[in-house]
């Protein structure tokens, strides 16, 4: 399946809020349950986690920057 840049940003931006949104109930999680889970587990997963969120936004920037690009390209084809 071939995506344009636009849906590609799109899909980028909808997996880096999933992302938040999973850090956001792990840490809740966490608050609630710090007394009787292992905390430097969970801080090892939320780090992982945040890992991938750094990883998507590093992918949308290239994105960006490649439809910045072609949009430069196009307007000068005119």
């Amino acid at each position: 399946m071939v995506f344009t840049l636009l849906e590609e940003e799109r899909l980028l931006a909808d997996k880096i809020e999933s992302c938040e949104e999973c850090v956001e109930v792990i840490l809740d999680y966490i608050s609630k349950k710090a007394d009787t889970i292992h905390v430097l587990t969970a801080e090892e997963i939320v780090s992982a986690l945040h890992s991938v969120g750094k990883d998507l936004r590093t992918e949308l920037l290239y994105v960006k920057l490649e439809r910045s690009i072609v949009s430069n390209k196009l307007s000068g084809v005119q």
